[in-house]
């Protein structure tokens, strides 16, 4: 499990954004209201994660402190 992820942004869109973290980038998928809070492109982040796995596909969902995670974390278990 990824729990956090600490780098460059190198993009971001209205879904997702990508940071740079020991020379690799990671996709993170996010709404639009964290997404409005990141950094610009170029700055650093700090993101806690949720990896979501499933049969066809491995999503990375970021959130801007760990509380909002948790929050995630309750809503997928229902």
């Amino acid at each position: 499990m990824i729990s956090y992820l600490e780098g460059k942004i190198l993009d971001k869109n209205e879904k997702f954004f990508v940071v740079d973290a020991g020379g690799i980038g990671y996709k993170i998928f996010s709404h639009s209201g964290i997404l409005e809070k990141i950094p610009e492109i170029g700055q650093n982040v700090k993101i806690w994660t949720h990896l979501y796995v499933r049969e066809d596909a491995m999503d990375l969902y970021g959130f801007l402190n760990k509380e909002e995670l948790e929050f995630f974390e309750i809503l997928i278990s229902i």
